[in-house]
């Protein structure tokens, strides 16, 4: 399957939506887009629902897109992901450092507020 990211902005975070396959051909293009995100200092959700393939590659862009969001104080969550690439997520650990989430509702109620 091909692969494709889209970026929507909201007032509360910027949301990517991510389809097919992230692995090492799609890996640069899905970690530019997470990092282009990051640096704009927004909190980020990634919907992974129409993801079909994640290999190590994709772990680790999301890994350094997560580690690079808390550097700059922002957050990272992930929504959706098929139970193929959430087995991947949990086998790894990469859950316990990460918030992964069943719905979109629940990543956006989750993020921290930016209100004082």
């Amino acid at each position: 399957m091909d692969f494709d990211i889209n970026l929507m902005r909201d007032d509360r975070c910027t949301l990517v939506r991510v389809q097919g396959d992230i692995d090492v051909v799609s890996r640069t293009r899905f970690e530019e887009a997470l990092f282009e995100v990051v640096d704009s200092g927004e909190p980020m959700v990634i919907d992974m629902r129409e993801v079909t393939f994640c290999d190590s590659t994709g772990l680790n862009a999301i890994v350094a897109a997560n580690r690079r969001a808390g550097d700059r104080g922002t957050s990272v969550a992930l929504v959706a992901l098929p139970p193929r690439v959430q087995r991947v997520f949990r086998i790894t650990g990469i859950d316990k450092f990460i918030p992964i989430h069943d719905t979109l509702r629940e990543a956006i109620a989750a993020l921290p507020s930016t209100t004082p």
